[in-house]
């Protein structure tokens, strides 16, 4: 490793390092890192924190290769750095994830569609319920998490009532596991 390089950035290379064992590591700058895995480069960049005791490192990783070797949890238990991936902070991202789950055990009618929007706490992706998409919002603040709903005029409002009852009860859940329990 570089001498000059953040400690931050140190660590987050290490980790995914030790997990992905033939990773090339390549020291752009000391502010800067790229990792090689076969065709596929993700790109780390340490930048400055909130305040002196927090950094952030951000990762490009167009393949998803962070994601598929499971290294959140890992990356997520660093108390002192921020990691942000592909636009989005880690712990956003298993909140998410969570909130997937919720949907799937309360109905098997609930359907992922896809992710419109990240903004590193928040995420606005398009579900299904049956045949009736909606938008759903997730918003992970520091004490809460937010889930909101958007539907089109022509929603059916049966439906509508039961996914945003439904969408409370995800909120209440994951906040529950996530904020009070503690378990991400």
């Amino acid at each position: 490793m570089n001498s000059t390089q953040s400690k931050a950035l140190e660590l987050v290379v290490g980790i995914i390092k030790d997990t992905i064992s033939d990773i090339k590591i390549e020291n752009t700058s000391a502010n800067t890192v790229t990792l090689k895995d076969g065709n596929a480069t993700i790109q780390l960049t340490q930048r400055e924190g909130e305040n002196a005791d927090l950094e952030t490192v951000v990762i490009v990783d167009p393949k998803d290769i962070i994601y598929s070797e499971d290294l959140l949890p890992e990356l997520n238990d660093l108390t002192s750095v921020t990691v942000i991936i592909n636009g989005l902070d880690i712990e956003t991202h298993l909140v998410f994830q969570a909130v997937r789950d919720c949907f799937d055990q309360i109905s098997n009618s609930y359907e992922f569609l896809k992710i419109f929007e990240k903004d590193v706490n928040t995420i606005k992706s398009g579900f299904k319920f049956g045949s009736n998409a909606f938008v759903l919002t997730v918003v992970n603040e520091k004490d809460q998490i937010l889930i909101s709903t958007e539907f089109a005029a022509s929603f059916d409002a049966a439906i509508r009532k039961t996914v945003e009852a439904d969408a409370l009860k995800v909120q209440t859940a994951v906040h529950k596991m996530i904020k009070v329990d503690g378990a991400i």
